[in-house]
């Protein structure tokens, strides 16, 4: 029996796919944004590549023997119709999902201060979400716990209509109709496909008279099939009432870049009803927060994070819940279209590995009096360290 075949099995998938990677880049670098003589077609793209290791726990694939899995392309695509309609499209691909659009829609523009857009469209909630898988419009490696998106904290597109509204340094925009999650997206279709159900969306950015500083509010309301977080257990339950609150700040003056949001996810409980078959279960209360700093210093950037989350309200102080971590990182600009970065996260708690289901039963190996919790083997202080290459062209 060969022992370390699975082993060497996956280091030459990892081989291959890195060095495919990197043929896809010195390609895409190579090129220039596409662009009609005449204005009516653009193409632009980006993509980001990265290694993640830990000292303890699995979180996204990361564990104590790393992982290259996670890495992305997309081609976003503009086409202008008319002088007041554009057709936008993103076309997008990853280690673990076909090709597929992740969203396209039609915006039309009625005058400078108000569009509105119909089709699948990029959610605008917080700060990094238009834009959450463009690494290099970003300072750090790993995304925030507040967009966690197998937490269930925020999702990437709805399918419906938006209108955008511009009222001097108020930017106002509403949104209405249905999660969207692209149909080879895996586990996270299954779950989300079917439960998630209307979608009522707003988001209110000021523009404060202090010069690079604004406050934005988002919110998300919608109906939801039960409340057992991103697990779906068919058959299909009765709708019920969740709500998203996302409060943001952004503070971005001469080489300076600081960032702070809270973003809570509630959905409430279910009172039982006999004569509809339909069982008492407690709500659930998700919280992410984090504050940001970065100081630009040449091609240089150092950056310094405190992220907070807790997956599980009524058990705030429980580490299966929680999770507090420093995250200490540096990028370095390469050039005008490509980055590197390295980050070493210092995590207090397993609430995230836990909420989004990379730390199973599995892990504990004992077994019966070895092993009498499901999360024994897990270690409440430990680190995760990441590195990245992202490009855009």
């Amino acid at each position: 029996m060969c022992n370390t075949c699975p082993s060497n099995s996956r280091k030459l998938l990892h081989f291959w796919s890195f060095t495919f990677f990197i043929l896809m880049l010195a390609g895409l670098l190579a090129m220039t944004t596409a662009k009609a003589e005449d204005d009516k077609f653009t193409l632009s793209g980006f993509g980001y590549k990265d290694y993640r290791q830990t000292t303890a726990n699995i979180y996204e694939g990361a564990d104590k023997r790393g992982t290259w899995d996670n890495g992305i392309i997309a081609l976003v695509m503009s086409a202008n119709l008319s002088d007041k309609d554009t057709v936008w499209a993103q076309i997008e691909s990853q280690p673990s999902q076909p090709t597929e659009f992740t969203w396209a829609y039609l915006d039309h523009r009625f005058n400078d201060d108000l569009s509105v857009r119909v089709g699948i469209i990029k959610m605008p909630y917080g700060i990094y979400n238009e834009y959450i898988d463009n690494k290099a419009l970003q300072l750090s490696a790993v995304r925030p716990s507040a967009y966690s998106f197998r937490a269930d904290m925020v999702h990437d597109a709805y399918q419906g209509i938006g209108i955008d509204w511009t009222k001097g340094s108020l930017f106002s925009q509403l949104m209405y109709g249905k999660i969207y999650t692209p149909p080879g997206n895996g586990a996270l279709t299954d779950a989300f496909g079917g439960r998630d159900r209307q979608y009522i969306g707003t988001r209110f950015t000021w523009s404060t008279p202090i010069e690079g500083l604004r406050f934005m509010f988002s919110s998300w309301d919608g109906q939801v099939e039960d409340n057992t977080g991103i697990t779906h257990t068919p058959p299909l339950g009765t709708l019920h009432h969740e709500l998203r609150r996302m409060y943001s700040m952004e503070y971005l003056v001469g080489n300076l870049d600081l960032k702070s949001e809270h973003n809570f996810h509630l959905v409430p409980g279910i009172t039982a009803d006999p004569a509809n078959n339909v069982a008492a279960a407690p709500g659930l209360g998700t919280t992410g927060w984090y504050v940001q700093a970065g100081y630009k210093m040449g091609a240089l950037t150092p950056y310094v994070r405190y992220d907070n989350f807790v997956g599980d309200d009524s058990i705030p102080n429980d580490p299966t819940s929680y999770e507090k971590e420093w995250v200490l990182g540096l990028n370095y600009k390469i050039n005008s279209n490509m980055n590197a970065r390295i980050e070493d996260h210092f995590i207090h708690g397993y609430g995230l590995p836990v909420t989004t289901q990379d730390m199973l039963p599995d892990l504990c190996s004992g077994g019966g009096t070895a092993c009498p919790t499901v999360y024994s083997a897990a270690r409440e202080s430990w680190n995760m360290m990441a590195a990245e290459i992202n490009f855009k062209f």
